[in-house]
């Protein structure tokens, strides 16, 4: 009997027993696992990617929208430190877009336009002056958003 068993213990195992699986494989992947890999990389990938590129993407705007208002406010004082008087508030109609210092302010534009109005802020005609002038600033941003300021100036007592 102990012949027996030492002759089973010496015969090889069922080949079933001696190969490995491929999951535990120690010489490297095969290519249906590494196919697998690919595809499910593929499909999780895009679902992390976008909404971080979107984001960073999106992370700019305040930025954008911060300077294009600070222009708009720099060219309305530019424009009303004139007194009322002054031909530099002389009405227009909207300008065509200018571009802002390309070199300080690249892919930024703006135009304005100085109007008369009346106490209820109406504008029947632009040739009647009515003691009070609209001006409308408009900036575009890199994007495209377009940042509008008004303000109304009048005689001060200082300009008469």
């Amino acid at each position: 009997m102990v012949a027996e068993d030492q002759q089973m213990c010496s015969e090889p195992k069922s080949s079933i027993i001696n190969h490995q699986s491929s999951i535990i494989n120690r010489d490297g992947f095969t290519l249906i696992e590494i196919i697998i890999f690919i595809v499910i990389v593929g499909i999780i990938l895009p679902v992390i990617l976008v909404p971080f590129t979107t984001s960073i993407k999106e992370s700019l705007t305040p930025e954008k929208v911060a300077k294009a208002t600070c222009l708009a406010q720099y060219k309305m004082e530019e424009l009303t430190k004139n007194i009322y008087d002054n031909s530099n508030l002389d009405p227009i109609e909207l300008t065509t877009y200018a571009r802002v210092d390309p070199t300080d302010f690249p892919g930024y534009y703006w135009q304005w336009q100085i109007s008369y109005v009346d106490e209820d802020f109406l504008n029947e005609d632009f040739i009647t002056d009515r003691e009070y002038k609209l001006i409308l600033v408009k900036v575009k941003d890199t994007d495209g958003r377009e940042i509008e300021l008004q303000t109304v100036v009048t005689r001060r007592p200082a300009d008469e």
